[in-house]
């Protein structure tokens, strides 16, 4: 008996392959179903959408203020338009040296406080910035973000930021105050320091 050479065999082979990929291909029992048309959406097919909730815009205000303790430490108080229960990153920063001291507060009737800030011996003299910084959508409770959107988007006016990280909208308030000899003179004649409202 013939036997082909090994490399007829292989050839055979190869296009014995090829024929069965093309017949399984042209022999296929399955339909191809077509696409939906792009303009063909859930309402046309009679499905009822939920739009999502629309968010009423809040325009935001915060003012600050920093009053000096006996101990020449400092506390900061303020007045805001969020709802209660918002939580705020309270930082005070002395713009010299960069020293600064933060606390986390809620909004609770319209006014927040933070403090006391500074050394155990009190603020050296000098120019110091206040920030209150509404935190992100994500980690307030859950009757902050009905009010203000799932990732800030209902937040509006010239405090409002994009939040780092991709995270939505916050609102951050700044101003800059000073402490000085006058000021301390003030304290220990008994009069309470505040710095007006920005």
């Amino acid at each position: 008996m013939y036997k082909l050479p090994m490399r007829s065999r292989s050839r055979r082979f190869l296009w014995v392959l090829i024929s069965a990929g093309l017949l399984s291909g042209c022999g296929s029992s399955e339909e191809d179903v077509p696409a939906p048309a792009a303009s063909e959406t859930t309402e046309s097919r009679g499905e009822p959408t939920t739009p999502a909730p629309a968010v009423k815009p809040l325009v935001v205000s915060i003012s600050a203020e920093a009053s000096m303790r006996d101990d020449r430490r400092l506390n900061i108080t303020g007045r805001t338009n969020l709802p209660d229960d918002a939580q705020l990153l309270v930082v005070v920063e002395r713009e010299t040296s960069g020293a600064r001291w933060h606390e986390r507060t809620r909004v609770q009737g319209g006014q927040f406080q933070a403090g006391p800030m500074g050394y155990g011996s009190g603020v050296p003299d000098g120019d110091y910035r206040v920030r209150v910084q509404l935190s992100e959508a994500s980690i307030q409770p859950s009757v902050v973000r009905e009010r203000i959107g799932a990732k800030g988007e209902g937040l509006e006016g010239e405090l409002v930021r994009k939040a780092p990280h991709g995270l939505g909208y916050i609102a951050v308030y700044t101003r800059e105050f000073s402490v000085g000899s006058r000021l301390r003179r003030m304290q220990e004649e008994g009069d309470k320091v505040h710095y007006p409202q920005g």
